[in-house]
């Protein structure tokens, strides 16, 4: 199952949030093998607040940008195994899953180290016959050599293997209580080192043990253990019971975290020549990444609603796959690496689309997704005043009031009274209260638009203007324009800055004095204001 997140545009209006919630219920509906997250680009505004509130629906999570991480790759899983498992399994897990490179976990699964199949061929030719370094579990030894524990005492082994292979006089200046004695049928032997009191006896060729040989063991307190090896086989394999702890690479280890963006680690993937890289979630190996997986990187899954402009959307998109497109205004400058779903049409807003597509497939549509749309509607077409409002949105807005149960006069009475205030705010956040940003061919313009229900105008024009002038500045812009548009006397008073008043002036047909100019009747940005100034622009 993949996630997929359904988003509006930066700096979210009513529709575009509303949309995002309407859709995301709509296509988990339809769709039972996706998950469908609505996500938001931006602190809602006051009117929208007021709306999920009203409909008791919570704000949609806050996505800061849609970079590729590694969580969206289909990376390897992971070969975990425990610091003490012996390299006797390490190997054999690594022969039967072809797998190179394991990580080496603590008891709560924790990331110490890793080792590679080389680092075990290395280690086993290295290794000799003393183990005083390491500490080896007496369970390792006995799984290693296939053996059976007849008598067992002192749980782990650190120390030197003797093969009893010499005359008994010999033989005795190596043994202690340190040394691990690999001794075959020869029952002189096998009660020589007893009576030395060794730390293991192992008995090899699966010779019989006497009862003789059981009990001195237990009164000297000698582990006792029988393999079915011969000595050469024996002693070549003992080594292979170290723990893969004493061998594991812990130092400067390059590991990367679940969380992290793919264009940050390229550099390390390219600098070191490893062939995986441990992938960690709260230093707990999840996968394994190499080289090959940037080959078959995707990115996030993603569907827009109410935009279809790059500048208007969220950071990164050209690295997520766009699935589909919900839209109502002019087509953008966005590309996508396949064919897509691509609904857009000239309604006044995108609600009234997804409210279509719920009806055609006859899915139920709970009360309060029914508010989030009517109000939505009722947002962008300024309850029905707007001329970009359709027919289509008036039939869908009232459908969609009776089964919220709501009445359109007070309800929207309500939730413009509750947008429109601007006490407190800064001239940035007003700014930003409902702003986007267009690119006509080399002509970078910027627009907002905020909405007034009543005549109380709480903001101070000179401190929108200086933040103007310092945003256009900033952000490299021709001309920047705040609309304050009153919804009761359907017009707009435009606030500008930048040098090209003649693109106004022929935009509009009037004559610019100062930096402000009022527009009757004017009180839709995207059919009033927005296609005026791009064919003023492309005239000019």
């Amino acid at each position: 199952m993949k996630t997929v997140y359904i988003l509006g545009h930066v700096n979210p209006d009513t529709d575009s949030i509303c949309s995002a919630i309407a859709y995301s219920h709509y296509k988990s509906a339809v769709s039972k093998n996706n998950r469908y997250i609505p996500v938001r680009l931006g602190v809602p505004n006051n009117e929208t607040k007021f709306v999920l509130d009203y409909f008791k629906e919570p704000t949609p999570i806050m996505l800061e940008n849609i970079y590729t991480q590694l969580s969206d790759i289909p990376f390897d899983e992971p070969v975990n195994v425990k610091m003490k498992t012996p390299l006797s399994d390490v190997w054999n897990l690594m022969s039967k899953s072809s797998i190179k490179t394991v990580n080496v976990v603590d008891e709560k699964n924790l990331f110490l180290g890793l080792v590679t199949l080389g680092d075990i061929a290395k280690a086993s030719l290295e290794m000799g016959d003393t183990f005083s370094d390491v500490q080896i579990p007496l369970k390792n030894i006995v799984k290693t050599l296939s053996g059976e524990l007849l008598f067992a005492c002192n749980m782990s082994f650190n120390g030197r293997v003797v093969v009893a292979g010499m005359e008994s006089e010999t033989l005795k200046r190596h043994l202690d209580r340190k040394t691990l004695v690999i001794v075959g049928d020869r029952k002189e032997i096998q009660i020589q080192a007893l009576q030395s009191k060794i730390h293991t006896l192992v008995i090899a060729d699966g010779a019989a043990v006497s009862d003789e040989i059981s009990l001195l063991a237990r009164e000297k307190k000698v582990n006792l253990i029988t393999v079915p090896y011969d000595l050469y086989s024996t002693v070549k394999r003992i080594a292979r019971s170290v723990p893969v702890e004493y061998i594991a690479r812990t130092d400067k280890v390059v590991t990367f975290a679940l969380h992290e963006e793919l264009d940050d680690i390229k550099d390390s993937l390219l600098k070191h020549k490893y062939r995986h890289f441990p992938i960690l979630h709260n230093k707990v190996p999840v996968g394994m990444l190499s080289r090959r997986h940037l080959l078959t990187a995707t990115g996030k899954n993603v569907i827009l609603v109410d935009h279809n402009e790059k500048t208007q959307s969220i950071e990164g998109l050209e690295q997520a796959q766009i699935l589909e497109i919900i839209d109502h205004h002019r087509i953008g400058s966005i590309e996508t690496f396949q064919p897509i779903v691509f609904i857009n049409r000239p309604v006044g807003c995108t609600a009234t689309i997804i409210y279509s597509l719920y009806k055609d497939s006859g899915v139920e549509l709970p009360s309060s997704i029914a508010g989030l749309m009517c109000a939505a509607i009722l947002s962008d077409t300024l309850v029905f005043k707007s001329p970009t409002c359709s027919s289509e949105d008036m039939e869908a807005a009232e459908e969609l009031a009776d089964l919220a149960n709501i009445d359109i006069d007070s309800f929207s009475r309500s939730m413009f009274e509750a947008g429109t205030s601007l006490r407190g705010k800064t001239a940035e956040e007003i700014f930003f209260t409902d702003y986007k940003s267009f690119n006509v061919a080399d002509f970078k313009i910027g627009v907002s638009q905020v909405f007034f229900y009543n005549t109380q105008r709480d903001f101070d024009k000179k401190s929108l203007l200086d933040f103007m002038q310092e945003y256009k500045t900033r952000g490299g812009y021709d001309m920047l324009l705040l609309m304050l548009t009153d919804i009761i006397n359907e017009g707009s008073e435009f606030l500008f800055v930048g040098n090209r008043e003649e693109l106004i002036s022929r935009a509009f047909d009037i004559e610019i004095h100062g930096e402000s100019f009022y527009l009757p009747h004017v009180i839709s940005r995207k059919k009033q204001v927005i296609p005026q100034l791009i064919e003023s622009i492309k005239r000019s």
